[in-house]
C-alpha cells in the first residue's frame, strides 16, 4: 500500500513538472519536448493505478477459466518434490548396496545415471516451487514497486517498472497452469482423447459450503483418491467415456454425492453446457456430511432440516440443529484428536469414550467415530477437542501425489524407462521451457506497458 501511495504522489509530481516546463518562458525545444511526455506519463500511471484491481481481477478470471489453481499447483509441486526426494534416497541406498557386490557393480552404475536424472528433475521442481512462492506472496509488492518506478519523472526507470508489472501479471496468472502445459507436452491434443475439466463448488444438503476436504473419483474401474479441495471448489479432469462416481472422501468415510454412476458428458450436455466442450460447471452436493475441517468430520443420519455450524476450529466446535425427527450425529476424528468434552443443550455428556461406535482407516491414518442421538427440535451441540500427540491430521503428501499423478494420466505411460524419459522431458525440459516462455511473454508485455505512453496528448 505504501508503494502505491508513493506512485500516486510521484505521478502528481510528474504532472506538475510537465505543466511547469510548458509554462517556462525559455524557448528550448529539447526541454519543451518533455512537457507533453511528462503530462501523458502522469495520466497513464494514474490510470494504471486506479485500474489495478480490475486488471488483476481479469487475470484471475482468465486463470480460473483455464483451470489454474494456486493451492492445487503448490500442493502438487510439494508432493512431487517429496516423491522425488524419497526416490533419490531409496535408489541411493540400493546403489550403495549393489556397489559392494562385484557382479552387480554395473547395475549400480546404471542406477547412478537414473539418480542423476531424477536429481536434475528435483532441482528444477525446487526452482519452480521457489519461483512460485516468490510470485504468489510478492505479487502486490511487485505491482506496487513497478508502478512506483514507472511514476518517477523523466522515465528514468520506466522500463524496469513496466517489466516488474508485466512479470507479476504473467507469472501470477500462468504459473498455476504449468501442470496443464506439462500434460500437453506428454499427451498432445488428439481427436481420440476425450478428457475435459469438471469444476464447481461443494455444499452439504443444506447448501452450505464445505471449504476443505478430499475428493475420491471412481471411473474406468479405478478409484483415485485423495484429491484435495481448496476454498470450497474442486476441479478434476474426467474422461467422456463411461460412468463416473464422485465421493467426498474424509475421515474413513466415502460420502456419496449428486454425481453417482452417471455419464458426466451426458450430464453436462443435459444442463446446456455442451457449448463449452473442455469445461463443465457442476456443483457437488455431499450427502450426509455436515462439515469437515483438518481431520474432523461431522455427519448425520437422517440429515436434519437445518444445520448452522457457528464455530469450527481445531479445539472447539459449536453447531445448532433444527429437526422434525430424531437423528444420529456422527463425530469422526483422526487419532491426532480426542474428544475432551461433549455437551448437548449445555448438558455435559459424561464418559464420552463410551460413545465410540467404531474405528476406521483413512489411507495412512487411523481414527474413530463417536455417535450421539439428537432428539427432534432445536438443539445446540458443543464439542471440545484436544490433540493426542499424533502429528498427522490428513493424508500425507505422498498419498496426494499418487492420486494427482493418476488423475493427470501419468501412470498410463508404459515401463520404467518411459517414466524416466517423462521425468527428464517434463520436469527438466518442460520447466525450463515454460519459465522461458513466460519470461518472453513478460518482456513483450513490458514493451507494451512501457511504450503505451508514446501516444501524444493534444495540448
Amino acid at each position: 500500500m505504501y508503494l502505491l501511495i508513493v506512485a500516486y504522489y510521484l505521478s502528481i509530481l510528474t504532472f506538475y513538472i510537465g505543466t511547469l516546463i510548458y509554462a517556462l518562458p525559455i524557448p528550448l525545444t529539447g526541454l519543451k519536448r518533455w512537457a507533453p511526455r511528462l503530462i501523458t506519463d502522469a495520466f497513464y500511471v494514474m490510470a494504471l493505478l486506479f485500474s489495478l484491481s480490475s486488471i488483476t481481477a481479469l487475470t484471475n478470471i482468465i486463470q480460473g477459466v483455464l483451470g489454474g489453481d494456486w493451492n492445487f499447483f503448490l500442493s502438487y509441486i510439494k508432493a512431487a518434490i517429496a516423491g522425488r526426494a524419497y526416490i533419490l534416497v531409496s535408489l541411493g541406498l540400493l546403489r550403495d548396496l549393489l556397489a559392494k557386490t562385484v557382479f552387480l557393480s554395473g547395475i549400480a552404475r546404471l542406477i547412478s545415471m537414473v539418480i542423476n536424472s531424477i536429481a536434475a528433475s528435483l532441482y528444477m521442481l525446487l526452482i519452480m516451487y521457489s519461483l512460485s512462492v516468490f510470485v504468489k506472496y510478492s505479487f502486490w509488492t511487485l505491482l506496487s514497486l513497478g508502478l512506483a518506478l514507472m511514476a518517477i519523472p523523466f522515465r528514468i526507470s520506466r522500463g524496469a517498472g513496466a517489466f516488474l508489472i508485466a512479470f507479476a501479471l504473467v507469472f501470477n496468472s500462468a504459473l498455476p497452469l504449468y501442470l496443464q502445459f506439462v500434460k500437453t507436452l506428454i499427451f498432445p491434443a488428439s481427436p481420440n482423447i476425450g478428457e475435459f475439466i469438471v469444476y464447481g463448488s461443494i455444499v452439504n444438503m443444506n447448501d452450505q459450503v464445505i471449504s476443505q476436504g478430499f475428493i475420491g473419483l471412481e471411473y474406468n474401474g479405478e478409484y483415485i483418491a485423495p484429491l484435495p479441495v481448496y476454498s470450497g471448489v474442486y476441479a478434476i479432469p474426467i474422461d467422456y467415456k463411461g460412468n463416473v462416481t464422485v465421493y467426498f472422501d474424509v475421515c474413513g468415510h466415502m460420502f456419496y454425492t449428486n454425481i453417482t454412476n452417471v455419464s458426466i458428458f451426458n450430464l453436462c450436455r443435459s444442463l446446456g453446457q455442451g457449448a463449452t466442450p473442455f469445461l463443465c460447471n457442476l456443483n457437488l452436493k455431499v450427502l450426509g456430511l455436515i462439515d469437515y475441517r483438518r481431520g474432523v468430520a461431522l455427519h448425520a443420519a437422517p440429515f436434519p432440516d437445518h444445520v448452522n455450524v457457528t464455530i469450527f476450529t481445531e479445539n472447539y466446535i459449536e453447531v445448532y440443529f433444527v429437526s422434525n425427527q430424531k437423528f444420529d450425529l456422527y463425530i469422526s476424528i483422526v487419532d491426532a484428536y480426542n474428544v475432551k468434552s461433549l455437551s448437548l443443550d449445555s448438558q455435559t455428556i459424561e464418559d464420552v469414550d463410551r460413545y465410540i461406535k467404531y474405528r476406521w482407516r483413512w489411507f495412512d491414518l487411523f481414527g474413530k467415530t463417536y455417535v450421539i442421538s439428537i432428539p427432534e427440535g432445536l438443539h445446540k451441540v458443543v464439542i471440545n477437542l484436544e490433540q493426542s500427540g499424533y502429528e498427522k491430521f490428513e493424508p500425507s503428501e505422498g498419498q496426494i501425489y499418487i492420486a494427482q499423478s493418476m488423475i493427470m494420466n501419468y501412470g498410463n505411460l508404459p515401463g520404467i524407462f518411459d517414466e524416466l524419459i517423462r521425468i527428464i522431458y517434463a520436469d527438466i525440459i518442460g520447466a525450463a521451457l515454460y519459465i522461458s516462455l513466460l519470461t518472453s511473454i513478460s518482456i513483450g508485455l513490458a514493451r507494451v506497458i512501457g511504450g503505451a505512453a508514446k501516444l501524444r496528448m493534444i495540448i
